[in-house]
């Protein structure tokens, strides 16, 4: 089979230095990297932005879970002559081994880097998107933890949502503030109904909070994201302590049972979308548009 031979070919091209390298791309294609990265550009550099990236990466994530149970593929971990490492990047999932395609980390690193060279539209950012991308995707490879066709197939699906989820937020953009708060509401539902496993109900849980929470902030904070340098570790911290908090403590308190899951991730997004800022405002962290946004239309771009 000509994929069990190029990764044959590829796992023996393996040696300490790469091996290092690929375990920090495998990291950049983590959910711990997002949970770091996605609120730092909130938070510190475009509200804008971060908001549309937390939503489109979360609606990436559930498809990508999504699709991995349903096609239900078998990774190559274990095929002869296939030497894999950093497994326990891999087994996270709750349907390991069958869950091969597509590429979470491909699909993911697409989803993240594509948008901002997207909105950023500078040579430089595509120039480092792209770079990325291929990186994160071939390490995929390299380590023995993915069929090329798995990384393609993350890499293009990940393509077809940017494309839908600019065009519908053109169209979104557009409604009024009832309507908004209507797909804030019974979409995500309607993911966890569609997918009710542990993977879809989180991601759910998260784009509910996620959506309200924006909602909330346009009406009660309306933030401005060009804090003062020196404030920005403060207020990145406080954050990422709040969300840890969350993730922890509910985790303890709430049974073990997906609706849990969906209720502790809507709590994550609620509070980094609206309940930080809000907190960071009431601290003087950040500072406050004079003009009340009006939330049946998006922020200005940065």
């Amino acid at each position: 089979m000509l994929q069990t031979d190029i990764l044959i070919w590829i796992t023996s091209l393996q040696s300490s230095f790469f091996d290092s390298l690929a375990g920090i791309l495998t990291f950049m294609g983590n959910e711990d990297f997002y949970f770091l990265i996605l609120p730092l550009i909130y938070w510190c550099f475009s509200k804008e932005i971060g908001f549309r990236l937390l939503y489109v990466s979360g609606f990436s994530m559930y498809m990508n879970s999504l699709l991995k149970i349903k096609v239900a593929v078998s990774r190559p971990v274990g095929v002869e002559g296939v030497h894999s490492i950093f497994i326990e990047s891999a087994s996270v999932g709750s349907h390991y081994p069958h869950d091969s395609f597509p590429s979470g980390h491909a699909q993911g690193s697409t989803t993240l880097w594509g948008y901002l060279a997207y909105r950023l539209h500078h040579p430089l950012m595509w120039m480092i998107a792209l770079l990325l991308i291929i990186s994160i995707s071939l390490s995929r490879i390299y380590t023995g933890l993915h069929w090329p066709t798995d990384v393609l197939g993350g890499i293009l699906l990940a393509v077809l949502l940017l494309v839908i989820s600019i065009k519908i937020d053109c169209l979104v953009s557009k409604q009024s503030l009832q309507i908004k708060w209507v797909l804030a509401l019974v979409f995500p539902f309607l993911l966890a109904f569609l997918f009710p496993h542990d993977e879809g109900l989180k991601f759910s849980g998260f784009l509910l909070g996620v959506g309200i929470a924006y909602l909330l902030e346009a009406r009660y904070v309306r933030f401005e994201t060009s804090p003062q340098l020196w404030k920005m570790p403060i207020i990145y911290f406080l954050g990422l302590a709040g969300m840890l908090a969350l993730q922890l403590g509910l985790k303890i308190i709430l049974p073990a049972i997906p609706l849990s899951d969906f209720l502790r991730y809507g709590a994550i997004g609620l509070w980094g979308v609206f309940l930080a800022p809000w907190l960071f405002v009431k601290c003087k962290l950040f500072s406050t548009s004079t003009m009340k946004q009006d939330p049946t239309q998006p922020p200005v771009s940065l």
